[in-house]
C-alpha cells in the first residue's frame, strides 16, 4: 500500500503547520479548532475526576451523618394497612400505610409508614428514626457515595464535551459558509461570454 493512501499519513498532511500553499487558512483555522478541542476534552479528564472526587467525599461525609443520627426501633402496628397509591399496571405496584407506636428514649411515639399490604395489627416491624424523632428511610448504603462522585464526573465530562463539540461544529459551519462565499465570488469572476 502506498504512503499517501495510509490513515496517518492523511491525518499528518491535515495539520495546522502544514507548509503546503493549497491549504486554506479556514482548512488551517478547523484543524487549529480541532487540536483544541482534542486537548480540552484531555484537560477535562482530570478535572472531572477531581470534581468527581470531591462530589464523592462530600456524599461520603453527609450519608455518614444522616446515618449516625438514625435509630432502629421496634414498632407495633395500630391499624391495617390503607392503599395510598393505586398499581398503575404491572410496572407499578400499590402502596399501603400503617399507623405504628413505638418507645425510644422512655417516650411513646406514633407515625405512619409504608407497609406490605399483608401487614396485621399488632404485629411488630422494625423502623429507622431520623434527627427528628420521626420515622424515616432506612440508612443509606456508603456505596452510594461511589455512584454520586462517578455520576457527577461523567456528567461534566459529557457536559464538556457537547459543549466543545457544539463549538466546533459552529466553528465548521461558519467556514463553510465562508468557502461558499468565495467560491461565489470565484465563479461570478469568471461568468463571461463564450469566445472572448
Amino acid at each position: 500500500m502506498p504512503r499517501n493512501s495510509s490513515l496517518a499519513w492523511r491525518v499528518w498532511r491535515l495539520r495546522p503547520w502544514n507548509s503546503n500553499p493549497l491549504m486554506r487558512a479556514s482548512d488551517r483555522w478547523e484543524a487549529i479548532g480541532r487540536l483544541l478541542v482534542v486537548a480540552s476534552m484531555l484537560l477535562a479528564i482530570p478535572v472531572a475526576a477531581a470534581v468527581g472526587t470531591a462530589a464523592y467525599s462530600g456524599s461520603a461525609e453527609r450519608i455518614s451523618a444522616e446515618n449516625a443520627a438514625k435509630t432502629e426501633v421496634l414498632a407495633t402496628v395500630l391499624t391495617e394497612p390503607k392503599q395510598t397509591v393505586a398499581a398503575a399496571g404491572p410496572a407499578q405496584a400499590a402502596h399501603y400505610e400503617v399507623q405504628i407506636q413505638w418507645k425510644h428514649d422512655g417516650s411513646l411515639g406514633k407515625g405512619t409508614v409504608e407497609a406490605r399490604r399483608d401487614t396485621k395489627v399488632g404485629s411488630t416491624m422494625q423502623t429507622w428514626l431520623g434527627a427528628d424523632g420521626l420515622p424515616g428511610a432506612p440508612p443509606r448504603q456508603p456505596g452510594s457515595a461511589v455512584l454520586d462522585g462517578i455520576g457527577t464526573g461523567l456528567a461534566l465530562l459529557v457536559g464538556v464535551g457537547f459543549a466543545l463539540l457544539a463549538l466546533l461544529w459552529c466553528l465548521t459551519q461558519l467556514l463553510d459558509r465562508l468557502h461558499g462565499m468565495r467560491w461565489e465570488a470565484e465563479l461570478r469572476g469568471l461568468d463571461r461570454p463564450i469566445g472572448r
